[in-house]
Order: structure tokens, then sequence, then C-alpha cells
């Protein structure tokens, strides 16, 4: 079973909490916090919004986030953001064990040799399992396939970083479209994806999935701006065929400008496939 969601506040709501009851009267049953400049929800709002609550949470760490930095202090403070992420996830995991996944862009490769940054960021997402085993905060690490080329984070590495340690992909789907530049579009394309994760990670990697979905627009580098769904060439109802033929379950997050616009049209979309 796929839940489908927003990325943030939805455009008709005020706030986390009105947001929360929002999408639940509009029959969407996730919502992904975006913690965009800093991890704005503090703890105390975060156990009162806890405590009735009904939709999926998961969330997004800060943008300003960079495993592979040349400078340690911008390391530490990547670090850091992602451990706040998780501190307030593992509140709403408390209510619920689905309020469970942290979703981060890696870091960029820096011009340099991509099985070092890859290494590199291997070492520093180990950090932040070690700090988040001692402290007992209970989330799982999702590092997410970005959109552009100067960024790590490919179906591949992701895979593989996943059978290393102990954390699973985030598969923005429209990122991957505008990573290659277009060739990733068809049914064919998207259902080699899912075969990749269930081979390499088992049912699970199919069966615990948190994906993003949205229109977008790339250039020569990869991906250059979000757009509603259906102003897009990105094939959304390929990738809807292809997570219902291998009966994935999970959490569908839309990040398109249209958020619980799209958000809908792609629930109802897969519910009808």
């Amino acid at each position: 079973m796929l839940k489908f969601g927003t990325a943030g506040i939805p455009i008709n709501a005020k706030n986390t909490e009105s947001a929360l009851e929002y999408l639940k009267e509009i029959k969407l049953d996730a919502m992904e916090l975006e913690f965009v400049r800093g991890v704005n929800l503090k703890a105390e709002k975060a156990e009162s919004l806890a405590k009735n609550l009904k939709i999926t949470l998961s969330a997004h760490a800060p943008y300003y986030i960079n495993l592979n930095a040349k400078e340690p202090e911008k390391i530490e403070s990547s670090i850091k953001r992602i451990v706040d992420s998780a501190k307030i996830i593992s509140i709403f995991n408390k209510k619920n064990s689905e309020n469970k996944n942290v979703v981060f862009h890696s870091g960029f490769y820096l011009k340099q040799d991509k099985d070092l940054v890859y290494e590199k960021i291997k070492v520093n997402i180990q950090k932040i399992l070690k700090i988040m085993d001692e402290n007992k905060i209970n989330a799982i690490l999702r590092p997410e396939t970005t959109g552009k080329i100067s960024q790590f984070g490919s179906i591949d590495e992701l895979i593989q970083l996943s059978t290393e340690i102990d954390i699973m992909p985030c598969i923005d789907f429209s990122h991957v479209y505008a990573r290659s530049l277009g060739k990733i579009n068809d049914y064919d394309s998207f259902s080699n994806i899912l075969s990749k994760l269930e081979n390499n990670l088992g049912k699970k990697g199919i069966k615990d999935m948190h994906i993003h979905i949205s229109g977008i627009d790339f250039g020569n580098g990869g991906e250059k701006k979000h757009f509603p769904i259906l102003n897009s060439e990105f094939n959304y109802m390929a990738v809807l065929k292809a997570l219902k033929d291998f009966e994935c379950s999970g959490t569908v997050i839309c990040e398109s400008p249209k958020l619980e616009y799209d958000a809908v049209i792609l629930k109802k979309n897969y519910e009808e496939l």
C-alpha cells in the first residue's frame, strides 16, 4: 500500500498543525516536514502534535548539507543538521513507527574521484548513525537520489550504500529522470529501478519505500526546476504503473509547486490503475 502526501505545508494550510488536519480532510495520508533552512520545529511542539497525529510524517533535513565538504566545520554542521532532523522525527516515531524517515541530500562531488567521495560520505553517515545510536534516536536515514550531475546520489550509489550500512534510499524518480537528461522516462526504465532495489535490498527495498515525485525541468547539468506534474514531460504515470505492478509499499511525497493538488492527482491516478 502506498500513502500519498505533500512536501511541506500544503498551499491551503497556514501552519503544520492546520496542515495535518487539512491533509486528512482531502484524503491524503502523509506529509514531509521541510526543514529547508533549519530544524524549526521544537521538541515540545512535536510532542504536542504527535498526540493526535492521523497521517504519516517524515522529515527532509536542511538543504545546507555537504558530507563531502572540504572544510571540517561544514561537515560537522551537516552532521548536526541531520541529527537534529532525526531527533524531531523520532518524537513522532514513538507514536507510530511509520513516522521514521529522514531524507537528505548527501553532498557534492566537487570534481573529486567518485569512489573517494563515496567512501567519505559513507564514513560521515556512519558517524551520524553512531550519534543516533548513542542518543537512542529512532529514525531511518534516507539519502535521496539527486537531480544534478554534480551531486552525489545516483541510484547505484545509494543502493550500494544501503547494502553496506544501516540506511535506506529515498527514490526521487523526478530527480532520476533529470539526472539522466530525460533518458530514464518510461515504464521499463522505472521497473528496472524497482528490480534493482528488490534484487539488492530484498523485499524491504520495494515494501518500505520513501518516494518523491514532481514535474521537473532539466538542462545540461541535470535538474533545473520543479514544475506541476501536468506541465512537465516527466512520465509520472509510468512510475505509478511500475509501483502498482511491483506492489510497492511506503510513502509518495509530491514536491510539485501545486503540492496537494498534484498529490491528489497522483493518488487518484494510482488508485485507478
